[in-house]
């Protein structure tokens, strides 16, 4: 019998005021350690917040995160799901539209969000994602399929970043899900930070 969407999802979905500013949105993701919060307007969710999304429109625009608010960096329009369809039609809709979070919703209220690393590895047990439905995904997708997805264990599941105190010991360099052409984002938000730190 499939996976259903309802059976995996988190119901615990944190959730921001479209007026928020970024600021308080990366307190809220802080605090409780996740990738992406739901924006809402009138409880109805109307966008998603990545940290993707904080990196490009905030950071490396050298935005002030405690003046912008949380819908001028949202995606939208919001891409979701209901809770009824099976795990691997909810990992098409990821990359059909580009996606890595997938909010679930049930008449219109949020009931739920989907990770694709957190689907990935349910996949191995359902119908197999083909691999010409990648074929026009995005790098970064594609990138979380070859690292997650490998029904015929070929590939190690180990975190591509392991660390050592405070230093990087192994990296997957462009394998990795967090390269970004031809750099770590992290590392690169690392040499920013320190750059900045030098020149104040």
């Amino acid at each position: 019998m499939p996976t259903r969407v309802k059976d995996v999802m988190i119901r615990n979905v944190k959730t921001a005021n479209s007026k928020d500013t970024v600021s308080n949105v990366a307190k809220t993701m802080n605090r409780y350690e996740i990738g992406c919060v739901v924006v809402t307007e009138n409880k109805k969710p109307v966008g998603i917040v990545t940290e993707r999304d904080i990196l490009k429109r905030i950071v490396s625009k050298n935005m002030d995160p405690t003046k912008t608010k949380a819908h001028e960096i949202m995606s939208s329009p919001l891409v979701t799901v209901k809770p009824s369809i099976t795990i691997t039609r909810a990992a098409r809709v990821m990359i059909q539209k580009k996606v890595k979070k997938l909010p679930v919703t049930n008449s219109g209220c949020l009931v739920g969000i989907l990770s694709l690393t957190d689907l990935i590895p349910l996949l191995e047990t359902q119908k197999p994602i083909e691999q010409s439905s990648l074929k026009y995904a995005p790098k970064r997708v594609r990138k979380v399929f070859q690292i997650y997805y490998d029904p015929k264990r070929l590939i190690r599941k180990n975190c591509p970043f392991s660390m050592s105190s405070t230093m990087p010991i192994t990296c997957s360099g462009p394998k990795c899900m967090w390269f970004d052409v031809d750099k770590c984002i992290f590392l690169n938000l690392i040499s920013k930070i320190s750059s900045s730190k030098e020149t104040n």
